[in-house]
């Protein structure tokens, strides 16, 4: 198995910095608690340059350095941040394992997929790069040699065993596989430097002075490490934080630190391929707590510009009677990555925009502000969808088409029956002969009938959709009542119909059909229409569509649809209902 070492140098250090820059350049020292005493456990260039060593006491290196920085080492942090960064680099190595503090080891078996082992190492680089890390990475077959090389050695891509690179490196690598000083003394005492020269030496002869520990740096030193990789399990909950310089009054600051902790969180997320559904941005006040502020998404993100800007788009209003100490984010929800495909012509800056923009509404206004339309499976085009919460979809579970699942009738058509189930096939029988009730015998001449009582439609009415006041103002005067005229008829031919598949819908709805005034041909096609009190010629004329429901449903219907195109209007959603034998309109296409 090929695997790499990533050795970040003062990985502590290089985090205080990125989160605190006030420090870039300074003398600072990492300080825990040994034996009762502090000393220094890491120390930056500056304070290195000036005489701070590792291993001194917290006062002695005060003494040693003029205006030396101070700070504790917190483990369990550096451990957590350590393991934020393996999470960010799943994209390029499907498993970690971590060498706190300041060590990865990475699972490079997809290094084919980047170019090779050289530009694998390369785009994990680039990655480290990305994040503000200083990084090196070797790669190899075995845990130890990758790391002495990693952490003492120059070599970028490692053979099996270690090669020559690895004979070079200094004999202090030991101490990577937890070789205690007491081993490593006497080895230097016989002149060794390398392990290499170490390698050179019979195991037998090294186990018999030094024991098992004479023994196992023996196999280290000839690369026979049989150790395999251990990969981290992921947390489920994707938290960061950060503490800034000082409490801050103004904004800028805090925004700073926010969009750290932004990218820190969008690299996890997209390590683990997640997208962040719903977060919660927590500002720790002086002396005052923390203040949880919620951030709910329209769509499912992981991109660190757009959380930046709704998290800046809630803080602009915010009032706080503290100064901001330190920001935390935390995503308490996240679904796997959709993914979208843009429509040929659309940017994906524009996409962006069109997100931040329903993100800000449903932050600024509930999450219960937006609503979608949802298809339900329904045969009554009017009762077809229902208004839903804007939800991010949820990729487990399919979407509900048009079609009665129970009777199995979709667009156009159904699903065949099985001869063995008699009852459902009786009921479909009883469904096309609902469709094919006859008509009543039209007159050979036209003929306007006076107008009807109040239509109460099939039953089961459609709920008022978003379109229903536009498209009545476009059709306004459907259904004028008992002061409409007519005006003399002229001879014009017959409208031809055209068989066609009418699969796609108006995207405007009426609320309710409309009764339609229509002339009306002994073969059943419509020739005039009256609308505003103005009697309209019919062009055209496609169908027909047949969409019929249970019988024994409460609100059963069988309708004969049409496109029908009226001069100086646009084209009409019409059907014929069966049970009445009148045409409705029922929408209008743009």
């Amino acid at each position: 198995m090929r695997l790499a070492y990533l050795h970040l140098p003062r990985f502590p250090l290089q985090r205080l910095v990125l989160e605190q820059p006030s420090f870039a350049g300074k003398p600072v020292v990492l300080l825990e608690d040994v034996k009762g005493a502090e000393r220094v456990r890491f120390v930056s260039r500056a304070a290195s340059a000036l005489g701070a060593r590792l291993g001194q006491t917290g006062a002695a290196a005060a003494a040693t350095v003029p205006g030396l920085e101070k700070r504790r080492f917190d483990a369990e942090a550096e451990w957590l941040a350590l393991r934020s960064l393996g999470e960010s680099l799943l994209t390029v190595a499907p498993a970690f394992e971590l060498d706190a503090p300041d060590g990865l080891w990475l699972d490079a078996s997809a290094a084919n997929l980047s170019g090779g082992e050289a530009g694998w190492r390369e785009a994990v680089l680039a990655r480290c790069a990305a994040a503000g890390l200083r990084a090196k990475v070797v790669v190899g077959s075995e845990r130890f040699t990758t790391q002495a090389v990693g952490r003492f050695g120059e070599a970028a891509v490692l053979p099996p065993g270690g090669g020559d690179a690895f004979a070079v490196t200094p004999l202090d690598a030991l101490a990577c596989a937890g070789v205690v000083p007491a081993v490593l003394g006497p080895l230097k005492a016989l002149g060794l430097s390398t392990l290499g020269e170490l390698a050179a030496l019979p195991v037998g002869s090294l186990a018999a002075r030094f024991g098992t520990d004479g023994h196992l740096v023996g196999q280290l030193a000839r690369g026979q490490d049989e150790s395999q990789l251990s990969p981290e399990v992921l947390p489920e909950l994707i938290d960061e934080a950060v503490a800034l310089d000082w409490p801050a009054e103004q904004l800028e600051p805090v925004l700073f630190a926010i969009k750290m902790v932004v990218d820190r969180v969008c690299a996890r997320l997209q390590g683990r391929q997640l997208a962040a559904v719903r977060l919660s941005v927590g500002l720790t006040l002086d002396g005052a707590g923390l203040q949880a502020l919620p951030l709910v998404l329209a769509r499912p993100a992981s991109h660190g510009k757009l959380l930046l800007e709704l998290i800046r788009h809630r803080l602009t209003d915010l009032s706080v009677q503290h100064p901001i100490a330190g920001v935390r984010v935390v995503v308490e929800e996240a679904c796997p990555e959709p993914g979208r495909q843009l429509l040929l012509g659309d940017t994906p800056a524009g996409d962006a925009q069109l997100e931040v923009v329903l993100s800000k509404l449903q932050s600024a206004l509930g999450e219960a502000a937006l609503f979608s339309a949802e298809p339900v499976a329904r045969h009554r085009p009017e009762a077809a969808w229902r208004l839903v919460p804007f939800r991010p979809p949820d990729a487990g579970r399919p979407s509900e088409l048009w079609g009665a699942v129970d009777a199995g009738w979709t667009l156009g058509g159904r699903t065949p029956v099985e001869s063995s189930d008699a009852v459902v096939a009786e009921r479909q029988r009883t469904n096309d002969t609902l469709a094919l009730l006859p008509l009543e015998p039209s007159s050979p001449e036209p003929e306007i009938e006076a107008p009807r009582g109040p239509w109460e439609g099939p039953r089961g009415r459609a709920a008022p959709g978003p379109n229903e006041a536009e498209v009545m103002d476009v059709i306004a005067g459907l259904s004028t009542g008992a002061k409409w005229r007519t005006a003399k008829a002229k001879v014009t031919p017959v409208p031809v119909l055209h068989e066609a598949t009418l699969e796609a819908r108006p995207p405007k709805l009426f609320r309710e059909p409309v009764a339609l005034h229509a002339d009306v041909t002994a073969a059943g096609s419509i020739t005039f229409v009256t609308l505003q009190g103005r009697r309209r010629r019919v062009e055209t004329m496609e169908g027909t569509e047949r969409l019929v429901g249970q019988w024994w449903s409460p609100d059963a219907v069988a309708r004969d649809y049409y496109r029908v195109r009226l001069e100086g209007v646009g084209v009409l959603w019409v059907f014929k209902d069966a049970a009445d034998g009148r045409f409705y309109a029922h929408g209008i296409f743009d």
